[in-house]
């Protein structure tokens, strides 16, 4: 085990996380955790497991609660004395039976993948549970894990499902005439309208990738995971991050080969990341944590429990120069980040759980930069067009009325005195 003063003098910090919060390094509670993250950020535990067990996926509603799912049940968890801790939780469902692994609000409706497709749950009077059954929206297998996985909406207002490849994406998710991969090999990047009345495939190539998150430019990264059983061998590629680009393949062909990224039909990989389990990513695109963070892409790695940070290339000499591990942790009872999200206040949400194990949910922030976000009064059009996180569901749920209130006239005229 390692030395506690050891971890403070080579990482900076540690942060001993308990059901009691943060708790100083003195105490020596039992069953704590100890968090590593970098020097001026803080950590909280938002939730523990009597509050949501074996978390699969998480994301922000609409609202901006922090929202997770297991086996049987959707969760909306709620901090009614802004301590920012949760103290209870409500059940928006508990479908899908096995547990959802893909979450995206769509106002006040749930897009979710499981139980062989995926699915939505309505809920017309907005009172935080679902009205009833699924609807299906997507046949696709769906609650494996190497099946299909998360939801986002893009900026282009199309909806992105990704499926891992167990997931059986053939020709049939092809269904519209636009669909850049016609024949599909293994994991899947699948495009959807606004309708959500058929499907594109946008890219293949992948083996099981869980997650991906869009950058302020439009870019897709997504976090592959590696061929496990040829690790040591020659041919073995470990974990990695692309920049997904559309008709692109990213190199999966069987269970022994995936191409290197130096092959000029593989998308540009922006980190190896060597052995683990990708679960969530977020990019991180608000004003509470400091510059050098802004921009970066989170990749969540299950099995060696860490939550890795880096900086897509394009930035100039801005952001990380390489990528650094974030968050990481130790103990009997283990760090297995499963999903991450951004808050409406910009703190960072990390759940863990998956496999049966203990689910929990931890708030970052990073004080004094959150001190020193507070901005000059900005015009309705600046508002709306420098609103954080743009394609969270919170976010939206905050631009896009102002949007529709200022009408098209006032962007065209931003855009001229650009």
């Amino acid at each position: 085990m390692r030395n506690v003063a050891g971890c403070l003098l080579r990482c900076g910090l540690v942060i001993l996380v308990s059901s009691r919060g943060v708790v100083a390094l003195g105490e020596s509670p039992s069953a704590d955790l100890v968090v590593r993250v970098p020097k001026g950020f803080r950590v909280t535990l938002y939730a523990d497991d009597e509050l949501a067990s074996d978390i699969y996926s998480m994301t922000i509603d609409s609202a901006g609660r922090v929202v997770v799912s297991g086996r049987g049940y959707v969760r909306v968890l709620h901090d009614r004395d802004g301590d920012f801790r949760a103290e209870s939780y409500t059940t928006y469902s508990t479908l899908p039976s096995g547990g959802a692994q893909g979450l995206f609000f769509d106002g006040s409706d749930l897009l979710l993948s499981g139980d062989g497709g995926m699915w939505r749950l309505r809920d017309s009077d907005g009172d935080g549970r679902a009205d009833g059954g699924l609807e299906r929206i997507l046949k696709i297998r769906a609650g494996g894990e190497h099946d299909a996985h998360a939801i986002r909406r893009g900026p282009d207002g199309w909806y992105y499902l990704l499926a891992g490849n167990g997931a059986g994406v053939t020709t049939a998710h092809a269904s519209l005439r636009s669909s850049p991969i016609r024949d599909p090999s293994a994991g899947a990047l699948l495009r959807m309208p606004r309708s959500l009345s058929g499907s594109e495939i946008v890219v293949d190539g992948f083996r099981n990738a869980y997650d991906f998150a869009f950058d302020g430019s439009g870019d897709m990264f997504v976090y592959d995971s590696d061929g496990e059983r040829d690790v040591s061998l020659p041919w073995y590629r470990p974990t990695r991050v692309f920049r997904a680009l559309p008709s692109f393949g990213a190199g999966w062909l069987s269970r022994s080969w995936k191409r290197p990224g130096y092959f000029l039909d593989m998308p540009p990989v922006i980190a190896s990341l060597g052995r683990g389990s990708p679960t969530g990513v977020a990019c991180y695109r608000h004003r509470s944590f400091p510059e050098l963070y802004r921009g970066a892409v989170f990749a969540c790695d299950w099995t060696f429990g860490r939550v890795m940070a880096m900086t897509p290339p394009g930035r100039g000499d801005g952001g990380l120069a390489v990528p650094i591990e974030f968050m990481s942790g130790r103990g009997h009872f283990g760090f297995a980040p499963t999903d991450i999200a951004v808050g409406p206040d910009g703190a960072l949400f990390v759940s863990v759980g998956g496999r049966g194990t203990r689910g929990s949910v931890y708030r970052i922030t990073h004080p004094a930069s959150t001190r020193r976000s507070t901005n000059r009064r900005e015009t309705p059009v600046e508002m709306c067009l420098g609103m954080p996180q743009p394609l969270a569901s919170w976010s939206r749920a905050k631009w896009l009325p102002l949007a529709r209130e200022l009408g098209a006239a006032e962007f065209h005229a931003a855009i001229d005195d650009a």
